[in-house]
Order: structure tokens, then sequence, then C-alpha cells
């Protein structure tokens, strides 16, 4: 079934005709909305849910003057979609944005550092800022201060501020839809997507470009086939506890912890906590009394991915050993997060962005704010690219080229490098790992967990640091995989002769 108009003549945003505003009825006044985004209505029918207006009208030799055109029809809004729409939509591109869950809050818990909200000007949009920041990952359990201040986002807040910027845009529609089909065959030119609306109608788009951010469903991405990708897996509960409290700083964020003194009961557990090595990640949720708390087991990176039972079972085992009583369970989170793995096919129709496009950090889980700060660019791309000459299919190819360019592909493979070799290594490497990690300068273990060291040299500084730093166990087995895995690819990635793009 063709979904796009074999005559549906190009056209460049700059000249975009727009259709009459459609009245501005707010989305649904709730709770900020999850990932999935949201598709924005033609003039034909006005009562679609929204946050701004003004889609550009079919041309008049297109296959139905009904069909509603767009520069950018952005599938999914999560965090990564709803910026990347903003962004569009502050450089003058017509954007549809669909998400089916608009009503309902962003459903994980995202944590990261200050520092890298603060240049996004996202820095307000927090629940809470732990000044301190700490981790226990040395053989001897001593604790190790990161000078670091972290925070835990405020999704709600965060999700509101994308929708706000959305319809201060005047060019971003927000609706509550999901995006049932994709025709990527139909036209040369434009693609058309069939949505389906809350309440069951219908509806066709046009468009010059798609983006899929709809996380890692893959429903209109392809990837290629090879490695499969790890998995970090966590269990986690926030919670009230008994006035006994905890055995940790109520004030500080407990980042990681790898001490395995609960699992010591028998030598099964011994095993397991050997050879499955998973930490626990402490929020304190207020400011220092010690009753609320986020807690949360985690396996960092592992393939298959930890059995979520298996996490909650450790999870309560390790509070039980800390005398730690949960009175009240607030609420109850499954994490599952894809890391590494093969590279999106990079000539195909539909642009990937977020979770769909591979941005998670291959070694730590970490991507919100590498995609906050990614959008912003990606937005740049797709703005320019609209404007040059090229069918459908020429310019999500040069979008995706310059998503994907040579640096960022380097750098990846250096960080899945880092995500393949801790797949492997028992929890006595992963320590003495991270001891040596967080004993490296402030600037480059914070560059490396940021998806920084753009740079070869500067990632061939990050290597050598941590190998100098670490035991002979870490260098033996990291030498070994580098010759037997890491191979020609990790090489390229730590040397500089290839130009690399100026940016952080």
């Amino acid at each position: 079934m063709a979904f796009v108009s074999p005559t549906l003549s190009r056209r460049l945003i700059r000249n975009s005709p727009t259709a009459a505003p459609l009245p501005h009825t707010r989305a649904r006044p709730a709770r900020p909305c999850p990932r999935a985004p949201c598709p924005t209505h033609c003039a034909a029918r006005p009562h679609w849910r929204m946050v701004a207006a003004s889609p550009s009208k079919a041309q008049e030799d297109s296959r139905s003057s009904s069909v509603a055109t767009y520069d950018v029809v952005v599938i999914g809004g999560g965090p990564a979609g709803l910026s990347l729409a903003s962004g569009l939509g502050r450089r003058g591109v017509q954007v549809l944005c669909a998400d089916i869950n608009l009503d309902k809050p962003w459903p994980n818990n995202y944590g990261t550092w200050v520092d890298d909200l603060q240049p996004l000007g996202l820095a307000d949009c927090t629940s809470h800022v732990w000044q301190r920041t700490a981790a226990f990952v040395r053989q001897d359990g001593r604790k190790s201060a990161l000078d670091r201040p972290y925070a835990r986002v405020d999704r709600h807040k965060m999700k509101k501020r994308f929708l706000d910027r959305c319809e201060q845009s005047g060019n971003v529609k927000v609706v509550k839809a999901v995006a049932q089909e994709v025709d990527v065959e139909g036209d040369a030119v434009a693609t058309r997507v069939r949505l389906l609306v809350d309440g069951g109608e219908e509806v066709e788009v046009d468009t010059r470009v798609v983006v899929d951010a709809t996380g890692h469903s893959l429903k209109f991405v392809k990837f290629n086939e090879g490695k499969a990708p790890g998995f970090q897996a966590a269990y986690g509960v926030e919670c009230v506890v008994s006035e006994k409290g905890y055995p940790f700083d109520n004030d500080e964020m407990l980042l990681m912890d790898f001490r395995d003194d609960h699992m010591q009961a028998s030598k099964e557990d011994r095993k397991e906590a050997n050879t499955k090595p998973t930490f626990i990640y402490v929020m304190p949720m207020d400011r220092g009394a010690g009753r609320h708390v986020f807690f949360e087991e985690t396996s960092l990176v592992a393939s298959p991915a930890m059995d979520f039972d298996e996490l909650k079972e450790r999870l309560y085992k390790r509070l039980a050993y800390y005398n730690i009583e949960v009175d009240k369970v607030l609420d109850e989170e499954f994490c599952l997060i894809p890391m590494g793995g093969e590279m999106p096919v990079l000539r195909q129709r539909v642009v990937a962005f977020g979770g769909a496009a591979a941005l998670v950090h291959p070694a730590t889980g970490y991507m919100i704010a590498r995609a906050l700060e990614l959008a912003d660019k990606a937005a740049e791309i797709i703005a320019g690219e609209l404007q040059a000459s090229g069918d459908a299919d020429e310019t999500a190819h040069r979008i995706w080229d310059r998503l994907w360019n040579l640096g960022r592909r380097r750098q990846r493979d250096f960080f899945n490098f880092g995500g393949e070799y801790l797949q492997r290594i028992d929890l006595r490497t992963t320590r003495d790992f991270f001891a040596a990690f967080f004993d490296l300068p402030k600037d480059q273990w914070s560059a490396f967990l940021s998806f920084r060291l753009m740079q070869p040299l500067e990632r061939l500084s990050f290597g050598l640091g941590v190998f100098a730093r670490t035991s002979n166990r870490v260098r033996t087995s990291i030498v070994f995989d580098a010759i037997t895995k890491g191979r020609s690819p990790l090489l390229m990635s730590v040397l500089p002769v290839y130009d690399v793009e100026d940016e952080t």
C-alpha cells in the first residue's frame, strides 16, 4: 500500500507555505509525558490535541490536498524526541511530533551530572542535587570521593520545558498518537506516515524527513547484523525506610557500591557475586532526613541481560545485611538498556535519534545528557540539509553521515571496547578497573562518563592513564582483549590519522 504521492513536489523549508493555524488547544493538562512522540494533526482535523500549530499545506499537485505536509515528523516524545523537535522548531522547521503517551510522565528515572545540564540551560530541571558523590570500588572497601555534583532529573519539569519550547517556536505540533506505518518506497521526494490518533482515528501526513526517536523499540530503524548488544539491567525501589535509617551518608549520592559483604553466606553466593558483578546505587531523597531513599541494584553490562528477579533478590539481600527495613515502597523501577552492539544502517530513509540511533554510552548506559546536547547539533544538521537539493533518501543519507561522522564512529568503537571488556571480567577485576578509573584526573574520568573524549589522543591518554594506575590483573586481561577482540577498530580509535570535527 502506497503512502506517498508520486507527484508530491519538492519543498524547501524557507519557502514553505503554511495553512491557516489551528486553534491552540493545549495537550491535556496532565503529568509530563513519556518517551513516545506525539504526531500532529492536519488542517482537516482541528480537534487533535497539540501544543503548537502551523503545518505546511500539501502541494496542489499531491495525491490528496487534505494531507498535511511537514518538513520533519518526529516519532517519539521522550527526552531525545522532544529536545530535537524543539530545536528544529526554533530554526523555523515545520515539525510534527507524535507520542501516544503524551499525558504520561517519562517512565524512567534519570540521573546525570550537574555540569552536563548547565550548558544546556537545564540545571533547574532537577528534583534533587547532591553536592557530594561517592563510590565504593576498591578491594579494601575504602570510599572514593568524587568531586562532581550529581542530580536527579525532574521528569515532569524537563518534559514541560521541552513542550513549552515546542509551543513557543510556533512551528511544532505535538499530538497524542502512535505511528503505525512509514512508507519509505511510495515516493522519492516525501515519506507518508500513517498515525493512529488517540480516540481511534487514522491520519496520514507527508514529510521530507522522518526521525525515529522511540528509544530501543526499533520499530522503523534497521541495524546492521553482527555483534549482539550488552544490556544494563537494574531493579530499583523508591521507598521510605524505618526510623533505623540506613548506613549510607544521607546527603551524598552513592554512584556505585561494588561491595559484596551480603553475598558471603554460601559458596554459591560468593561465586555468583564474583562472576556476575552488581552494584547498588543510592539516592537519598529527603535532604538529610534519612528516611526517603531510592535504592537500585544494577548489573552494569552483561549479555544476556541479568534477570530482574535476581536483581531484586540481591537488592533485598543487601538491604537485609545492612539492617535496612523498608516501611513503604513508593515506586518500583525495572530498567533495561541495550548498550553497544552494531551501528544502525546509515543508508536508510528513516533517521534515528536517541536510543534508536545507538547514542547510549556503550560502557556506562548514560544517554540523557548526551542526547540533549546532541539534539541541538542534530537540529542544525537536519535544518541545513532540508534546504539542500536531493530526494528523501539523499537527504536522510546526508543527515546520517553527519550525525554519525567518522569521529563519532571512532569514539563509539573505543567506548564499545570498554563495554565489551566490562562484560567479560569478574568482580575483583571490575573493582581494580574502577579504582584506577576514579584515580584518574577528574577531567579524564568525567569526559569518559559524559561521552566526550572526541580526539583520538584524548582516548589514548585516558587508556594509558588507567593502564598505569591499575593492577596486573587488569593490565593482562585488557591487553589480551585489545589484541584478540579490539583489533583494528580499537587501534584506529586512538590514532590521530583522520580529521575530527571541533566539538565537545
